[in-house]
């Protein structure tokens, strides 16, 4: 569709695949299918070239026109800034963007600091509330859009903010790719036929709190259940928290190390799973692993950590327990024991998913946040 709104320019400081890339870039597609002609700055300048630069390789795959003379570096940096500033300034007069819309910490810094008319938002991809820290840009910035109800509500607090300044728009999942009836890769797992597949997607850090998961699949073991762990994601203390545990406990049958998946293969592994787990939130705060686990129909075992009771609802899509041994072992037994009663929160949260993250449905929200401001 050729854009017919006024031009919009949307700022992210990265080059790394990371949280809030795909996001963003989902983003930005809808909505200049809904009209808005927007241009997109990301870090190009000194990123090495044998690095691969997924965020700027993606965003020209999608067709979305990418200014390519900008550092835009993740973390401050005081000469790189400085010329991403001057620069700025030169593109914002010559292409007359009425809104600049910022995604990141240090590109909302740069485009605050940039001393023009536009409008400017700023996407919220801190599940709890931008850091203290922001306060300073915060004030500059015309809207904030939340992820969460809990974000919501500590900005408000935090920065004495309204919530028409800070409206709740859920984040966007991909309901097309994370669709569990669509034709997916063949996953092979040596398993019986009866087994009873737990998954979680996290990374292996002392933090997520993979011992509790290990004790409560370890006696349900004992007990007899076919229980089988599968764990997508790796990290740099990987064999003090997950692989010296698993062999301890004699669990190395039971527990499958996927390492990192992409594509087609971690929606293909998502989709063979009966019960997934997500016990707390990492360095994404709104936990996009959980919608997506929700978008594929299955019934999530969580906690009461950051904005998780949000997504998941209790006895609704899945079961929110206090993070302890015991009441995370009744949990999974309660969904081993009711294949019929998992199925319905499994259901109940691929129906939430396509209600609420539909990547149309925040466009659109999106879009009237745009309409509002240019009506001022």
């Amino acid at each position: 569709m050729k854009p017919s709104k006024p031009k919009i320019l949307h700022v992210f400081s990265n080059h790394r695949w990371t949280g809030p890339a795909e996001p963003a870039l989902t983003l930005i597609k809808n909505l200049r299918e809904l009209g808005w002609d927007i241009d997109f700055i990301c870090s190009v300048k000194g990123v090495p070239k044998n690095k691969y630069n997924r965020v700027y390789e993606t965003a020209l795959q999608e067709n979305i026109p990418t200014l390519s003379s900008f550092y835009m570096s993740k973390h401050k940096h005081p000469i790189k800034d400085f010329l991403d500033r001057k620069n700025l300034v030169k593109w914002v007069q010559e292409k007359e963007y009425k809104i600049i819309h910022c995604h990141l910490d240090n590109d909302h810094r740069i485009a605050t600091e940039v001393k023009t008319s536009q409008f400017l938002i700023r996407s919220n991809y801190y599940g709890e509330g931008l850091p203290e820290k922001m306060k300073k840009y915060v004030t500059k910035t015309h809207y904030i859009l939340e992820p969460s109800r809990l974000a919501q509500k500590n900005d408000m607090e935090r920065f004495h903010r309204t919530d028409e300044r800070c409206p709740i728009i859920p984040l966007a999942i991909d309901l097309q790719r994370f669709n569990p009836n669509r034709m997916l890769p063949k996953i092979k797992l040596n398993m019986p036929d009866n087994a009873i597949v737990l998954g979680i997607v996290a990374r292996l850090q002392p933090h997520r709190k993979y011992h509790l998961l290990f004790s409560a699949i370890h006696s349900l073991i004992q007990e007899g259940w076919p229980l089988y762990l599968v764990i997508v994601g790796r990290g740099t203390r990987q064999d003090e928290v997950a692989f010296k545990p698993v062999k301890e406990l004699e669990l190395e049958s039971q527990v499958i190390f996927t390492g990192y998946l992409n594509n087609d293969d971690y929606v293909a592994m998502l989709n063979i799973l009966d019960i997934c787990i997500y016990l707390v939130p990492g360095t994404d705060g709104t936990c996009r692993t959980v919608r997506e686990y929700m978008a594929m129909g299955k019934p999530v075992i969580t906690t009461k950590t950051g904005i998780l009771p949000e997504l998941v609802e209790h006895q609704k899509q899945g079961l929110i327990v206090n993070d302890t041994v015991e009441e995370l072992y009744q949990a999974i037994r309660t969904l081993c024991e009711h294949e019929g009663y998992r199925k319905e929160l499994g259901k109940n949260a691929r129906n939430k998913a396509i209600q609420q993250f539909s990547p149309q449905y925040q466009a659109e929200k999106v879009s009237e946040i745009y309409e509002n401001c240019l009506k001022i």
